[in-house]
């Protein structure tokens, strides 16, 4: 039975759709919009080539303040080198996605088996969630790379401490934090993993890394020195999630999510009518939205995997022991330190969790429901699993399509299309071609450090 799925004719047909999942995502990057928060981004990059003004910090952060170090700078001009066109940012995006995926995917081959590698691509490399936040700019979009490789990383410090692995990780950690408050997690699942004996840590490069991390930190340090306020914090208190108890539980379904075809309405306003003509909107909009509202069903799945997930976590013996044994019963620790983590980090979170929030960890839950899918798969079930992820297969390319003609990240006019305001009419509006991607509106009194 696995044989079908590793033939050459699979592996031909594996790569072609991978590829035609890259086509799609350098499609929708072309498309892509832009907002304040996209402008914000832009302007470190515009102010270092255009004006040599390298800001010290990073972009607003929701609970206040600016995210600490200056590598949202090195992000947002290196592509601009490339290409003067805001676009550049947006197909970095898409290249640092692919390269983590590829990364990722041959990292934990053996535990997925050929069968699993096909449930990976389905369900994230062509997620609508993924596809649609790796091809436009915005800060939280760097966190999913970064949570792929987390585990890429923690799976070569498994059995022994490795250099370069830990090396790799503590740096990705380190200098997430300069791209997303997220990475606060990733750390915090490391620790975890430790704990739990199921990484090992290199300490010589454990230190260098830690070496790296603050060196990149000295222009910031010197900078909150001068100005407290640019140091992020101020809203919120420490464990809000854990007090008011609905910020946690939305931190977790929209974690949940991650995995499914329900996605936030910021994909689903749909409008036709600036890609296809006057008149198509009243024939499209009402099936889509309805594909769209249905689509909130899928989130099921993902619940059922996290169940059973710690249903069989409670049978199993220590996670310690499994860093030596196979690739498959390591993941599942893993999974669960990342669960578990997830929570404990959205207890303590002092503002209200977003979605954006938790793409971090969108790489994760997909796993949780790919490992239980893969087992079905060699059961006498698989029929009807195979018929269930051919319509989630038919669903997925509808709404891929719909996104990418009718979004508002990715059309330019119609309802609730992407908006720029701005205070000024600032020359990097014309240098980099941003009147073609958004509306634009001048308001003096806007105050663009404020994130959305």
């Amino acid at each position: 039975m696995n044989s079908a799925f590793r033939s050459p004719s699979r592996t031909v047909l594996y790569w072609s759709i991978f590829g035609l999942g890259l086509a799609l995502s350098i499609v929708m990057a072309l498309r892509s919009q832009v907002e304040a928060d996209q402008v914000n981004q832009l302007r470190f990059g515009w102010w270092w080539i255009a004006q040599d003004v390298f800001l010290p910090h990073g972009m607003p952060t929701s609970a206040g303040g600016f995210s600490p170090g200056s590598l949202i700078t090195l992000f947002s001009a290196v592509p601009l080198m490339i290409w003067w066109d805001f676009r550049a940012l947006a197909l970095s995006m898409v290249v640092i996605n692919m390269a983590a995926f590829l990364f990722l995917e041959r990292s934990i081959r053996p535990a997925l088996g050929s069968r699993g590698r096909w449930l990976l691509l389905l369900l994230l490399w062509l997620g609508p969630w993924r596809m649609a936040f790796s091809s436009f700019i915005w800060p939280p979009n760097y966190a999913l790379p970064m949570g792929l490789l987390h585990l890429a990383t923690a799976v070569h410090m498994r059995q022994k401490p490795v250099a370069l692995a830990t090396f790799a990780h503590v740096l990705l950690i380190g200098l997430g934090a300069q791209l997303h408050s997220s990475a606060a997690l990733l750390a915090l699942l490391s620790i975890a993993l430790f704990t739990t004996r199921l990484i090992k840590v290199h300490w010589s490069a454990f230190a260098a890394a830690t070496c790296v991390t603050l060196l990149s930190l000295i222009p910031w340090i010197r900078a909150i020195a001068t100005d407290p306020s640019l140091a992020p914090a101020g809203a919120g208190f420490p464990f809000r999630g854990l007090t008011l108890i609905y910020p946690m539980v939305r931190g977790l379904g929209y974690t949940l999510r991650m995995a499914s075809l329900s996605l936030p309405s910021r994909l689903t306003t749909f409008d036709f009518t600036p890609a296809f003509g006057v008149g198509t909107d009243h024939w499209l909009l009402p099936p889509m939205t309805l594909l769209a509202a249905v689509a909130h069903l899928t989130a099921l799945v993902p619940i059922w995997a996290v169940a059973r997930l710690f249903r069989k976590a409670r049978r199993r013996r220590p996670w310690s022991q499994e860093a030596d044994g196979p690739l498959r019963g390591w993941l599942k620790g893993y999974l669960a330190m990342a669960c578990c983590a997830a929570a404990l980090s959205f207890a303590a979170s002092p503002t209200t969790m977003m979605y954006w929030q938790t793409q971090v960890l969108m790489a994760t839950i997909t796993l949780v429901v790919v490992i239980p899918l893969e087992g079905i798969l060699r059961t006498r079930h698989r029929p009807t699993l195979l018929r269930c992820l051919s319509i989630w297969t038919v669903v997925t390319v509808l709404l891929l399509a719909t996104i990418t003609a009718a979004a508002p990240m990715f059309r330019q006019g119609g309802r609730k299309a992407a908006v720029a305001v701005l205070t000024a009419d600032e020359p990097l509006i014309d240098e980099l071609g941003l009147r073609n991607h958004c509306t634009v509106t001048i308001d003096e009194n806007h105050n663009w450090a404020i994130p959305d």
